[in-house]
């Protein structure tokens, strides 16, 4: 289990799926978005999470698009499936065609909608662990988008489960994230959200999952790297360079902002699925003053 776990502990791109006109997922540009992505240093693929319109995707276009990612990626890097929905049986359903292509970790965001109990959203993990024996399980802690925040105190059954690897931390809750790392050091945790990586770094996260990590990979491995050295000055200066393009691309939406960066770096994106809307002209004019910047 220990080269498992070692496996995670890597900087991993929230990986866009690129669209055509008719909003169908592009296998050719997806290819060419992967392999460039591993050519400026991204160290694995988190698939069909919210960077990647998983939720956007019927049950087939997810198996689809896993099958393709695997074949492209070809064993090169990790690969973590993004299964999560709000039905237990469709998540089996992604969990067990997942397993039987290869990928063995996966990732869950909670069920969401119906105002769930916290017993009932630990049973959709169990219920899913126990399913598709083998499975690893990664908690998707995204509050903002699920309404659902895990800790310590409330995921701690999960977290004490042999298949349950880590939490992707997609919280500005560092100290609950700090808490998890010091009660659970055998898991391993995600920073989630890009513009606090190196903070999060300090509170014990061992790996990253980042939608800017697509554009922007060099300056995350700068930022592990000079933490590592304990140089501190040069980490906050990457840290501070990443965040100058997220306050440009949050302000006009992330994951239509990335896709239209890539496309500007010659691999053709398209739009986000409806109904995210087209960038503005003017975002774009914005945009382009960081297309350029990629921590090389």
């Amino acid at each position: 289990m220990v080269n498992e776990y070692d496996k995670l502990q890597k900087i991993f791109s929230a990986l866009e799926m690129p669209m055509d006109e008719e909003e169908r997922i592009d296998y050719k540009n997806l290819e060419k978005l992967i392999n460039y992505e591993l050519s400026i240093g991204v160290e694995g693929f988190y698939c069909m999470g919210s960077s990647g319109e998983g939720l956007l995707l019927s049950n087939k276009e997810r198996k689809e698009a896993l099958e393709q990612i695997v074949k492209i990626t070809a064993e090169r890097v990790p690969i973590i499936a993004q299964i999560g929905s709000i039905r237990t049986k469709d998540v089996i359903e992604l969990a067990k065609h997942a397993v039987g292509i290869g990928v063995t970790t996966v990732s869950m965001i909670p069920p969401y909608y119906y105002k769930f109990s916290m017993e009932e959203i630990i049973k959709y993990y169990e219920d899913v662990i126990e399913a598709v024996p083998g499975i690893q399980v990664i908690i998707y802690n995204i509050p903002q988008f699920t309404g659902i925040e895990f800790s310590k105190q409330n995921a701690d059954r999960l977290l004490r489960n042999p298949a349950v690897v880590g939490v992707k931390h997609t919280s500005h809750n560092l100290y609950s994230l700090e808490r998890m790392v010091r009660e659970y050091p055998d898991k391993v945790f995600f920073n989630g959200f890009d513009e606090q990586y190196l903070a999060a770094l300090s509170m014990g996260a061992s790996a990253a999952i980042g939608t800017s990590v697509n554009c922007y990979a060099p300056l995350f491995l700068k930022i592990r790297k000079f933490f590592m050295e304990q140089n501190y000055e040069k980490a906050y200066q990457a840290q501070a360079e990443v965040n100058d393009c997220i306050e440009v691309m949050v302000k006009h939406g992330i994951f239509n902002a990335v896709k239209y960066i890539l496309s500007k770096r010659g691999i053709t994106c398209g739009q986000c699925r409806k109904p995210f809307m087209e960038l503005s002209k003017k975002a774009m004019e914005e945009l382009d003053r960081i297309v350029s910047i990629d921590g090389l």
